[in-house]
């Protein structure tokens, strides 16, 4: 806006053209421009607004272009020779005006705050003030306007006043023959101004200052609220870190969001940074001083805290990241997502390069080639999606997933099948339950299953172990005996201890986990070698002490 002001640039004989090429074809524009009339010159401006195009000012000699070309403003105007070159005229009255009103505005707003401020005062008191004093001067130049409008409108002549501005006469008085008669005449009125009586209550009521001044109060209480309720989460750099800690990286990013803040000053950023830190974190920078920059701060505490890897071995370790076991897709790319963006900060990719990336490291890391043919992801490395446009295509393709799951799970009604070849259910039926209808209740028939084969396996064990007792006794008074027994008697002998070979002991373990109550075609745990070994040993010393009180020789091969 400066360049309007030092160039003494008539406003209402321009126009402001945006869309400046600084080429030839910049002549078709100058060219329409001069069908209105003759052009004194052209300004190159730079406004402070956000403008991509060059601009410039074009200022008419005579305002009477000004008013042949407004009717048609803004307008657009294409150039014929190169189709990507587009001009935006527009008056620069309704360009400037706003800018120019708001920055007095402003200006005159935070020069009363200076004055309440060094008076004493309460900015609002001097607030109405001052639009009183603005209230009776605008009602000063309307009155002066309309006095002015009627001396213009009126000829000057003794009449305009009427009768009663003509020389008032006083009546004759009856005289004697001989007297001189005086005429007494009146002085014309003063032709003094006079102002309508026109109240400032009139013009501004009370009410309406009230609104005005409360709602410029308010505001500015609402933006002091915003500032003040700012507040860092708390770092200390503890590891590991307690449940109101955030990690080094979530406390620098809210440090990042301070230091943009351009209405605050340096001194309250400092304070706000040192409140949210922690013993020893807060330890490392307590030799500087409250004057001391906020880079300072940040410099010791990147260099306590902050990432050492440089960018090039974060993008190595990046590309090693592959989805884990159970790991949905869409969470693993959310680990990349962080991963990516802390290798940004150190240098390691661009941020041009980050959906490429980010995609190609998710297509080569996913197992899911099922998930990735049907988003078609392959065939969108050339023009990578954002990310929160892939995290909301494969969180959209999961819940499809899920549903679809349990639709058919609902449907089918499926269950855990069974490693046996054969099985036997049992109903399993609560106090709540209709009586009419049963429910299979799949874990409490395992657990009855292997009660029952538990207390069946420890009864033939007792039996086992009570009929070699039996034997035992009575083996003893008949050995004497065996030694004048006659040979042809042994074989009788022999087919008795034959007989009794049923009550050799026998497995009681599971040959797959070595945990008694169950066989191996049964068995659901995981094999585990050792146990079963030494079920084995337990087995065969059980083994040999029942034959050596049967008195049953071992066979050839084991001898």
């Amino acid at each position: 806006m400066d360049v309007i002001q030092t160039s003494s640039v008539k406003i209402p004989n321009s126009v402001i053209v945006s869309g400046i090429a600084s080429t030839e074809t910049d002549e078709e524009l100058y060219d329409f421009l001069k069908q209105y009339g003759s052009i004194q010159r052209v300004i190159p401006v730079d406004f402070a607004e956000p403008a991509l195009d060059k601009q410039v000012v074009v200022e008419y000699v005579y305002g009477t272009a000004m008013q042949s070309l407004l009717p048609s403003l803004p307008h657009r105007l294409d150039s014929k020779t190169q189709t990507d070159v587009t001009y935006h005229i527009r008056a620069l009255a309704s360009v400037y005006t706003p800018v120019a009103s708001k920055t007095a505005t402003q200006t005159y707003l935070s020069e009363l705050k200076d004055i309440a401020k060094l008076t004493g005062k309460d900015f609002a008191a001097v607030l109405r003030e001052e639009l009183s004093v603005i209230s009776e001067s605008v009602d000063l130049d309307q009155s002066e306007i309309q006095d002015e409008d009627m001396e213009q409108n009126s000829p000057d002549t003794p009449g305009q006043y009427g009768p009663d501005n003509a020389a008032q006469v006083s009546p004759l008085p009856s005289t004697a023959p001989g007297q001189h008669v005086q005429l007494r005449c009146s002085p014309p009125p003063s032709k003094e101004k006079t102002h309508p009586a026109l109240k400032l209550s009139d013009v501004n009521p009370p009410d309406i200052q009230k609104v005005i001044v409360e709602h410029i109060v308010r505001n500015e209480d609402s933006a002091l609220q915003v500032h003040t309720s700012l507040r860092l989460r708390p770092f200390s750099g503890r590891f590991p870190r307690s449940n109101n800690e955030v990690d080094y990286e979530t406390w620098r990013s809210n440090v990042e969001l301070l230091l943009k803040d351009t209405t605050q000053s340096d001194l309250y950023k400092s304070r706000k940074l040192l409140e949210s830190l922690l013993s020893p974190a807060i330890d490392i920078v307590k030799h500087l001083t409250p004057e001391s920059p906020l880079k300072a701060y940040l410099e010791i505490l990147d260099s306590a805290f902050g990432t050492v890897e440089d960018g090039d071995d974060l993008f190595a370790k990046y590309l090693n990241t592959m989805q884990d076991n159970g790991e949905k897709p869409s969470a693993y790319l959310q680990r990349l997502q962080v991963m990516l963006n802390t290798t940004l900060r150190r240098g390691g990719v661009t941020a041009s390069d980050l959906d490429r990336h980010l995609l190609r490291q998710f297509v080569r890391g996913c197992w899911d080639n099922i998930l990735i043919a049907e988003l078609q992801l392959e065939q969108k490395k050339q023009n990578p999606p954002t990310f929160a446009e892939l995290l909301l295509l494969l969180r959209t393709a999961e819940d499809k997933r899920t549903s679809k799951a349990s639709r058919m799970k609902s449907h089918f009604n499926i269950a855990k099948p069974k490693v046996s070849s054969y099985y036997q259910g049992i109903y399993v039926q609560s106090e709540d339950c209709d009586p009419s209808q049963p429910v299979l209740d799949h874990r409490s028939e395992i657990q009855d299953l292997k009660k029952q084969i538990a207390d069946l396996q420890s009864q033939l064990t007792r039996i086992t172990q009570k009929d070699s007792r039996k034997a035992k006794s009575a083996a003893r008074p008949i050995a004497p005996q065996t030694a004048i027994t006659p040979t042809s008697q042994r074989p009788h002998h022999s087919r008795d201890v034959n007989n009794n070979t049923g009550n050799r002991p026998r497995p009681w373990y599971c040959f797959r986990c070595g945990e008694d109550g169950h066989i191996k075609p049964q068995c659901e745990s995981e094999p585990n070698p050792s146990l079963v070994a030494e079920k084995r040993k337990q087995l065969r010393e059980k083994q040999l002490t029942w034959d050596i009180e049967n008195g049953v020789s071992k066979p050839d091969h084991l001898n």
